[in-house]
């Protein structure tokens, strides 16, 4: 749900996501033109945010578009498009390395335990830091100031 109080517009975009988890129903649809992306994350930053897109413009070809995103120990999520035409001439994503989480979501209540490598056959990657903290000075980040929000601060040990 912090996704959908980080970026209000996403209940207009994904009106069923939205309906899925404010009834919070067994089984979740992802919406068409979604992926959900998740890596091991170790890092005491939190971090809420809605969206909003990244390029990194010195050192590697390197884009970043999402949706919305929870880094919070352990794990990082990031909704992201599932599209990604026309961002061949960008490079390569950071997220192209983490977990297409998008078959969790077939799993509802009634399931107790899953094996992850079922779920995440490539592996979960761990992450340090936010992507565009890797070289933070080489990225140029675009967003709407009236539609973005981003939350971060350290958890205390």
């Amino acid at each position: 749900m912090g996704m959908f109080a980080t970026t209000p517009h996403l209940r207009q975009m994904f009106p069923g996501l939205a309906n899925d988890l404010r009834d919070e129903r067994p089984h979740i649809t992802m919406p068409d033109g979604a992926m959900l992306r998740m890596a091991l994350y170790s890092s005491h930053r939190t971090r809420l945010a809605s969206m909003y897109s990244g390029m990194r413009v010195l050192g590697q070809r390197q884009y970043y578009l999402m949706f919305s995103e929870v880094f919070f120990r352990p794990l990082a999520w990031v909704l992201t498009p599932k599209d990604s035409k026309g961002t061949e001439s960008l490079g390569s994503s950071p997220l192209d390395t983490w977990a297409v989480a998008d078959e969790w979501l077939l799993y509802g209540d009634d399931v107790t335990s899953i094996d992850l490598r079922d779920l995440c056959r490539r592996g979960v990657p761990t992450v340090h830091r936010h992507p565009l903290h890797q070289g933070a000075d080489e990225w140029v980040e675009a967003f709407d100031s009236s539609t973005m929000a981003v939350l971060e601060d350290k958890i205390p040990l």
